[in-house]
């Protein structure tokens, strides 16, 4: 098989433990970047959050953010397709996250927002703090998320976290299947998104854009919301350090994100498309 298109997901995945892409990944994506192959993001982080990875491996093509809410196209700042949360279902979730006294992060149009601030909030704080101001992340402590809805902006998606697992489960019990997408991206945090959002779906409107079929596409990911997108092209690739789902579900299973998993993979896939 002949593969025209290349598909990472980041936390866990392209990013190490450390948070960096490793330089034998980045080799790897640059030789098959000069072989002609396309390399996108595929991720659920807001395209603010995945721009300094892009930036780092000189990226032009889309972005898939927020685990398949829209196409980002960053050169000029445009929204190539999207589904985002409606007012309604924004303010259902804010009201849940208060009711179960659980901590919320709400994406906006240009910005990641929240109101309280956690751990997990310190660290992307600190993290974001440390790029560069050209190509820093937004993240904004905001007073009010109604101050968002009385803006009329547009919310992509909302995280949701909480130290015990069960309230999480509680809380989504809440939220109707036909309304929502909700997918554990962390063992703490839950990504939650208009329905039928997912990196998978995403993915196959840009190769339908494109005219590529999927049976030619690679993609790796670790956790549960990468199962979508692993099990929609030619080559699902599992990191070591993927949850057994993902594992499962994968048509390979390569290294830890900390190995050379990545490198290794395509190494192999040049060697095949040549």
């Amino acid at each position: 098989m002949k593969y025209k298109v290349i598909a990472f997901d980041l936390d866990g995945t392209l990013l190490n433990s450390q948070g960096r892409i490793l330089a034998s990944s980045k080799n790897a994506i640059q030789h098959c970047i000069d072989k002609g192959m396309k390399v996108i993001l595929v991720t659920g982080r807001h395209h603010t959050a995945a721009y300094p990875y892009y930036h780092e491996l000189n990226l032009d093509s889309p972005m898939i953010c927020c685990n398949g809410t829209y196409i980002y196209q960053p050169k000029d700042n445009q929204i190539l397709s999207a589904n985002p949360l409606s007012l309604e279902q924004a303010k259902t979730i804010l009201k849940i996250s208060q009711q179960y006294n659980i901590h919320l992060l709400m994406y906006s149009r240009d910005a990641m927002n929240y109101v309280v601030e956690n751990d997990h909030m310190q660290k992307l704080c600190q993290w974001v703090n440390t790029c560069p101001s050209d190509i820093r992340p937004n993240l904004h402590k905001i007073s009010d998320f109604n101050d968002l809805f009385n803006r009329n902006e547009i919310i992509w998606k909302c995280v949701i976290s909480h130290v015990d697992k069960n309230v999480i489960n509680q809380a989504l019990q809440h939220l109707s299947l036909n309304k929502f997408s909700c997918e554990w991206s962390w063992v703490d945090r839950v990504d939650i998104a208009n329905q039928g959002n997912t990196k998978g779906n995403r993915l196959l409107a840009l190769l339908k854009l494109w005219n590529i079929d999927p049976q030619q596409v690679i993609a790796f990911g670790d956790n549960h919301n990468d199962i979508s997108m692993l099990d929609a092209v030619g080559l699902g690739v599992a990191m070591g350090n993927a949850e057994d789902a993902v594992k499962q579900c994968a048509d390979l299973v390569t290294l830890t994100n900390d190995e050379m998993g990545i490198s290794s993979v395509l190494s192999s896939i040049i060697n095949e498309n040549e």
